[in-house]
């Protein structure tokens, strides 16, 4: 079995550059770790406004059906009224 020797002046370069190699990766993956985490701030407040909006669609939601509400809109647009009770049926089981 062969081994390969080399001379102090090219196991210096390959470790220089080795070093170097090194250094630039870590460069680049610390830089992708904070682009990553200025991403996920900007997610993280959009989700925060997205429910805000939610909620507040909700409310209106609710607001829009509430039964009162469409007790005055079926008898003052629609001219709905309640059934007389004298046509209303009480079903035994």
């Amino acid at each position: 079995m062969r081994t390969l020797s080399l001379s102090p002046p090219v196991l210096g370069v390959l470790l220089a550059l080795a070093l170097a190699a090194s250094g630039l990766g870590l460069v680049w993956s610390t830089h992708e770790v904070r682009a990553g985490y200025a991403r996920l701030q900007v997610l993280e407040l959009q989700r925060w406004q997205l429910q805000e909006e939610y909620t507040r669609l909700l409310l209106e939601l609710n607001t829009w059906a509430a039964p009162h509400r469409i007790s005055q809109i079926a008898s003052d647009k629609l001219f709905m009224l309640p059934p007389a009770l004298s046509l209303s049926r009480v079903i035994e089981q």
